[in-house]
């Protein structure tokens, strides 16, 4: 056979071994693509009968549970292949997945039967950690603090590869939000940090020296004017502030799960103290910085549009929780030492979440109208599952409780406030009114979450019987001694 022949057929080949090569990969991200649909659809189906006016209690709820159940089903099974196809769409798929609740009607036989939310929040940061990999090879420098950006507390890398700085500035953000997902694991949930080196992560690793140089240096330097009475704070500057905010509950969240992690492995009374010291270091510097400017966006909430409301209802809600979490760990370590040492900041945390819990309940969220007569794929192969259509007038709007994003950390904070109101009870600070008006508050903002969640529906029990009993005794306690036969 010829030579020229011959290559010619070598082209040949290798060009359609690219075509192929290039065809598994359109399939691949297509897959990956439609697992992330699937995701999304199983996180957000919780709030469909809260968006669909005019819903029939019957037919339409059942049909709304069904759809809600497959979804998160599907999803479930999908999460096995997810887990395989190693993706920045595929680790939010995962997370999604993780943050999505079981569906009241799963028998506990079921749930059990299968992948649950810990193993994928721990397999999307996995994906993540395999996909920051690639940039071993590339310099960090980072000690210009005041170029760094709110969003973007990674490494930045000098490109010694062909990385351009589009796509270094998105692997950046995905890593603060996979840094941020591991955080929030680490202080709800007793794991140890997978991005980050647990007890010193917030003193020495590069993600936390930046955010709190950030917090303390180049952002608390650019808003000095606004802490000044006379000005006039505009929705684009709120925006920035609880933007910040945001950073700082991670940093500070950072440190308390630093403290919890030294409290639960018994590492020696140094490395305890060291932990409790950035802890208090980070308070120190939410005081300095944030808090001012949050309360100037307090004081003008009703100046401000629907989003900054929300944002900042979140904000402050997540940042008290994570006292309360701290302060229920040392609770539960015997730790009266270091309890004592933020009473103040405990009695704080506690007033501020039952009011902003209150506010979250005042608080409405109009939703724009979803297109009408349209129906929802389920994502359990190729067929479909209707859902009522909804009407095309609008909605009132949704308290900022029912629209929360994080329904877990109401249910976490609802919790840990009872636990509060009902010591103060027990110890008579408060009397039976009081516990009255605030049970109310945590029982209205439980009504007011996605009632197709199982966990929600569980704690919504448990707290009504836990109130019931404490008004039961305090009847009983009024009663004369001689009339107690």
């Amino acid at each position: 056979m010829p030579r020229e022949t011959r290559e010619g057929e070598r082209r040949s080949c290798d060009h359609s071994g690219d075509d192929e090569a290039l065809r598994r990969k359109e399939r691949r991200s297509h897959e990956i693509d439609e697992s992330l649909r699937c995701a999304t659809h199983a996180f957000a189906s919780r709030w469909l009968p809260s968006l669909t006016p005019n819903l029939n209690p019957g037919d339409d709820a059942g049909r709304f549970e069904r759809f809600i159940r497959e979804s998160w089903r599907a999803t479930r099974k999908d999460m096995l292949r997810v887990v395989n196809r190693v993706s920045y769409r595929s680790a939010l798929a995962l997370y999604l997945f993780s943050q999505t609740p079981v569906p009241s009607g799963i028998s506990e036989e079921e749930e059990l039967d299968g992948i649950n939310g810990v193993v994928c929040v721990q397999a999307a940061l996995l994906q993540i950690q395999q996909l920051r990999s690639r940039l071993r090879s590339c310099q960090y420098y980072g000690s210009d603090v005041s170029a760094w950006s709110i969003g973007l507390t990674t490494a930045s890398a000098l490109p010694t590869t062909d990385f351009r700085p589009a796509f270094l500035d998105l692997e950046g953000r995905a890593y603060w939000a996979a840094v941020t997902w591991d955080t929030a694991s680490s202080v709800t949930l007793e794991f140890n940090s997978t991005l980050t080196t647990g007890l010193k992560g917030a003193c020495a690793e590069p993600a936390w020296v930046l955010a709190r140089g950030f917090l303390t240096k180049s952002f608390h330097a650019r808003t000095e004017a606004w802490r000044h009475a006379s000005f006039e704070l505009t929705d684009e500057i709120a925006s920035q502030i609880i933007s910040a905010a945001g950073v700082c509950r991670t940093y500070l969240w950072r440190t308390i799960a630093s403290v919890k992690e030294a409290l639960r492995e018994g590492v020696d009374e140094d490395r305890v103290l060291f932990a409790w010291d950035s802890f208090r270091d980070g308070i120190e510097v939410f005081k300095m910085t944030i808090e001012p400017l949050m309360s100037r966006c307090e004081k003008q909430l009703n100046f401000l549009n629907q989003t900054n409301r929300l944002n900042w209802y979140l904000m402050v809600l997540h940042h008290h929780l994570g006292t309360l979490i701290l302060t229920h760990a040392l609770e539960t370590a015997n730790r009266s030492d270091l309890l004592t040492s933020i009473h103040e900041t405990r009695l704080e945390a506690e007033h501020a979440t039952l009011n902003v819990l209150d506010f979250g309940l005042k608080s409405t969220y109009v939703v724009g109208d979803p297109e009408s007569h349209r129906s929802t794929q389920s994502m359990t192969g190729q067929h479909t599952t209707p859902l009522p259509s909804s009407s095309a007038q609008p909605r009132n709007g949704l308290s900022f409780i029912g629209i929360d994003p994080c329904p877990d950390y109401v249910l976490a904070s609802v919790q840990l406030i009872y636990m509060a109101i009902h010591r103060k009870y027990q110890q008579r600070t408060i009397t039976r009114e009081v516990h009255t008006n605030l049970s109310s508050i945590i029982l209205r903002a439980l009504d007011q979450l996605p009632q197709s969640s199982k966990s929600v529906f569980t704690v919504r029990q448990n707290l009504q019987q836990l109130v019931q009993d404490a008004d039961t005794d305090a009847a009983l306690n009024t009663i004369p001694p001689g009339d107690a036969s």
